[in-house]
């Protein structure tokens, strides 16, 4: 029985109708006990949110707690900085000089520790810019670090929001009903086996362990998921009717996060 989240759409005749039927077949679930939603076979909506059935198999809850932890990211907010209105995609331009004169020593020299602590981490590179003033610096945006910021420069936050690289170790425990984001509450235990490609640094380190646990060891963590199936294809790249966390807000009626929960190893 599909939950809320049925979102209307109007199409002209039932030639209409069969299109989108076979659409939506071209990307059906991979999973063996999955059943469509008859809305999203004959078209008559955009999306639907399906209760997880009971002969679900543990193979793809496995899978689907994996997909579910690799979006998982740990986010390292930039400093406050006076950055030079020369703006150009994926260079920053900073001026420490003129932060240390209106801001202090101290505010300048912090956020000048956290840039460094970025350029370690192989997310930004570094030049002086002595052209441009006495002490600004060109921080330019590296690939890594190029797809994993977020934010904008007009709302005033950015962020690198790095992947967890952990491993779901164990499904521990499985529990259906309706819960905040899910009607299949999972438990597992999560791992590391290395660190990720970001952690180059010991800051990095020391905050993934004190986060979510130490190199190899364990810690628990738990979710909630529901099917998703989609008449069009899927954004993403994810697979029609896949398992995911899905908090649905029936006022906006659209999807406004995920409930999984990692917490950190017990010393």
């Amino acid at each position: 029985m599909p939950l809320a989240g049925l979102m209307p759409r109007f199409f002209l005749g039932l030639g209409a109708a069969v299109l989108a039927a076979f659409g939506a077949a071209g990307a059906w679930s991979q999973s063996n006990t999955a059943r469509m939603p008859r809305e999203i076979r004959f078209g008559a909506v955009d999306m639907v949110i399906q209760r997880v059935e009971l002969e679900v198999s543990r193979a793809e809850i496995h899978a689907a707690v994996q997909a579910q932890l690799d979006r998982e990211t740990m986010c390292f907010p930039w400093p406050s900085v006076w950055l030079d209105p020369a703006e150009r995609r994926r260079v920053f331009v900073v001026r420490f000089d003129l932060m240390t004169r209106d801001w202090g020593v101290e505010t300048a020299e912090a956020a000048r520790t956290r840039m460094q602590e970025f350029v370690a981490m192989g997310l930004v590179t570094q030049r002086a810019m002595p052209r441009v003033g006495a002490d600004a610096v060109e921080f330019r945006l590296t690939p890594l670090g190029d797809a994993h910021l977020q934010g904008s420069l007009s709302s005033g936050r950015l962020s690198f929001c790095m992947p967890s690289g952990r491993r779901v170790q164990e499904i521990t425990e499985t529990e259906f009903g309706d819960f905040a984001c899910g009607t299949l509450k999972v438990r597992f235990t999560h791992v590391a086996d290395a660190w990720p490609n970001w952690a180059r640094t010991e800051f990095a380190q020391t905050r993934i362990a004190e986060t979510w646990a130490p190199l190899g060891s364990s810690a628990p963590g738990s979710v909630s998921m529901s099917r998703q199936w989609f008449s069009d294809d899927p954004p993403d790249g994810r697979g029609n009717g896949e398992l995911r966390s899905l908090c649905y807000d029936s006022r906006e009626r659209a999807v406004s996060g995920d409930d999984m929960e990692l917490a950190a190893a017990t010393p």
